[in-house]
C-alpha cells in the first residue's frame, strides 16, 4: 500500500498538468472571440443605422401623408373655386344674353312707338327716348290733363291707348309711371301741394294702362312733384315741359 503522503504530490502534479492550455489554442480562441465581438459591434451599429433609417422613413411617410392630405384639400378647394367660377360665368352669360334681349326689345319698342306716335311726336306732344337700356315715353301735361286736374283728356286717352298697345309687346320690363310738375305752388283741399298732384296723375295713368290690359304686377307709380325738372322753371316754356308724365320701361337688373 502506497502511503498517502506519497500520493498527494503526484495528484497535484497531474492536476496542474491537466489545466495547462497550449498558447496557440489560447491565441486562436482569443482571436475568435475578438472577431465575434467585432461582428457583434458591427451588427449593433448596422442595427442602429437601420433603426435610424426606419425612423426617418416613418417621419417622411407621416410628413408625406400630411402633405398629401393638404394637397387633397387644396385640390378640393380648387375644384370648388372652379365650380363657383363656372357658375358665375354661366350667370354672367345668362345676364348678358338677357341684357341683349332686353336691349333688342327696347330698340324694337322704340322704333314701333316712334312709328305709331309719329304725329304726336312731330307735334311735340310726345317725346320718346332710348337711353342705357331704358325706354322713356314723355307726355306733356297739355295732351293729358287740364291744369290742376287728374282726369285724362280724350286726346290723352287716345295717345295712351297707342302706348299701351306697344307696351303689351314687351314681356320683360317693369313699367314705371312718373308724375312731374313745375314749381308753381298749388294748394287745394284735394291737392295740398304739387307732390300730391303728381302722385295722383301718375296713379291715374297707371290705372288707365291696367285697364288696357297691361299686367298690374308690372306697373308702379311714383310722384316727384317739382323736384326733377328737365327745364328752367323761370320761363313759361320751361314750366310747360316740366309738367309731364313719364312712362319708363325699367330693365330687369334694376327691378
Amino acid at each position: 500500500m502506497i502511503p498517502a503522503r506519497a500520493v498527494l504530490p503526484t495528484l497535484g502534479l497531474l492536476l496542474l498538468t491537466a489545466c495547462v492550455v497550449p498558447r496557440s489554442t489560447y491565441e486562436q480562441e482569443l482571436s475568435t472571440r475578438q472577431a465575434v465581438e467585432a461582428d457583434l459591434a458591427a451588427e449593433r451599429a448596422r442595427t442602429a443605422e437601420l433603426s435610424e433609417k426606419l425612423e426617418r422613413r416613418e417621419l417622411e411617410r407621416a410628413s408625406l401623408g400630411k402633405e398629401r392630405l393638404e394637397l387633397i384639400n387644396e385640390l378640393e378647394d380648387l375644384r370648388q373655386e372652379n365650380a363657383d367660377l363656372r357658375a358665375r360665368l354661366e350667370e354672367t352669360e345668362r345676364l348678358r344674353k338677357g341684357s341683349e334681349a332686353a336691349v333688342e326689345e327696347i330698340q324694337a319698342g322704340y322704333h314701333s312707338l316712334v312709328e305709331q306716335l309719329e304725329e304726336e311726336v312731330s307735334r311735340g306732344q310726345i317725346e320718346i327716348h332710348q337711353l342705357r337700356g331704358r325706354l322713356q315715353i314723355r307726355a306733356l301735361e297739355r295732351i293729358l290733363f287740364d291744369s290742376g286736374r287728374v282726369e285724362i283728356k280724350p286726346e290723352g286717352r287716345a295717345v295712351l291707348t297707342k302706348v299701351a298697345v306697344q307696351l303689351q309687346k314687351d314681356r320683360r320690363h317693369q313699367i314705371r309711371v312718373e308724375g312731374h310738375t313745375d314749381n308753381v305752388p298749388i294748394s287745394t283741399s284735394r291737392f295740398p301741394s304739387n307732390w300730391e298732384l303728381s302722385c295722383a296723375r301718375a296713379a291715374r295713368v297707371l290705372r288707365f294702362l291696367a285697364e288696357q290690359g297691361l299686367p298690374p304686377e308690372r306697373l308702379s307709380a311714383v310722384g316727384f312733384g317739382p323736384y326733377r325738372p328737365i327745364e328752367d322753371n323761370a320761363t313759361r316754356e320751361g314750366r310747360a315741359r316740366n309738367r309731364r308724365i313719364e312712362i319708363v320701361l325699367v330693365p330687369p337688373s334694376e327691378e
